[in-house]
């Protein structure tokens, strides 16, 4: 009995210390488990904290790289709208230049076609200043040749009575003479009027410039005085030979001969019938005072 009590206090001890070993694992357990939940716990905080700053951090990460986007963007805005300005400055200053560009050219343009139109006008002026000169010049050469010709004629005419005279002993009568000094008289007349118009005449042709370029007008303007001033020695020339047949006649007439001369001469060297009626019919209106018509000859 007494051993079964030992045993049984034996196994009740064991069962104590077991016991209090459990109690004292479940202590220990219980202590390591609140200090790993504490552990865990502010590891937990820990991390809780850290994600809140990095979030804090990201979301100011985020705010500041927004606001440098922001202000990268405005500050684009600002260069966009200074280069807009400059280039509407530059299309108004474009602008302005072909604006006065277009105003020069348009200018230049009115001044060109002022200059065509006064050109045309000079031209037509000059054309019908030419047309007018030349008309000139050709009246002049019509009356000229008229002269010529007349002139001839009665230089022929003058030379045969005075070769008749002289060879013939014709007789000359004071009407003879006095119809040669009347044709002599008008051809003289149209021989100064003609001499006067050439320097006019000359001055014209010579302001037309390059349009009288021809050898003919340049000859003419040459060759002109010359031939005037001869055709006045020729004039000179028959005024002397009436002079010596009016002297001639005079002398006839103070010897009284019964007979007079009959004769009829032809005016012209090809003795034309027309020439002479001519004549005949100036000499009709012919007045009594022919010395003083043969005086003005002389002169």
């Amino acid at each position: 009995m007494i051993w079964m009590e030992k045993q049984l206090e034996s196994l009740t001890e064991l069962v104590k210390e077991l016991t209090r070993e459990r109690t004292l694992n479940e202590q220990r357990l219980l202590t390591r488990t609140d200090a790993n939940r504490g552990i865990w716990t502010r590891a937990i905080l820990l991390v809780y904290r850290m994600n809140i700053k990095r979030k804090k951090s990201v979301s100011n990460n985020n705010q500041n790289i927004n606001g440098k986007s922001l202000r990268q963007q405005l500050h684009e805005l600002k260069m966009k709208m200074h280069t807009l300005r400059n280039d509407l400055v530059s299309i108004r200053r474009l602008q302005q230049s072909l604006k006065e560009n277009f105003k020069v050219q348009l200018h230049d343009a009115n001044k060109k076609i002022e200059n065509h139109i006064h050109q045309l006008h000079q031209t037509e002026t000059r054309s019908a200043h030419c047309r007018s000169v030349e008309n000139e010049l050709d009246l002049y050469m019509i009356n000229s040749t008229k002269i010529d010709r007349d002139l001839e004629d009665l230089e022929a005419s003058v030379e045969e009575l005075q070769n008749d005279v002289k060879s013939k002993q014709c007789y000359v009568t004071m009407n003879d003479v006095e119809s040669f000094a009347l044709v002599l008289s008008t051809i003289s007349r149209s021989l100064v009027d003609l001499k006067a118009s050439f320097p006019v005449l000359r001055e014209k042709i010579c302001s037309l410039g390059p349009q009288s370029t021809l050898n003919e007008d340049q000859k003419f303007l040459h060759e002109e005085p010359e031939r005037l001033d001869y055709t006045i020695k020729k004039c000179k020339r028959l005024t002397t030979m009436l002079y010596q047949l009016k002297r001639l006649a005079i002398t006839q007439e103070q010897k009284s001969f019964p007979s007079k001369s009959q004769r009829r001469f032809s005016f012209g060297s090809n003795g034309k019938a027309v020439d002479r009626k001519r004549l005949l019919e100036q000499i009709e209106t012919v007045t009594q005072n022919s010395d003083g018509r043969v005086k003005a000859i002389e002169v």
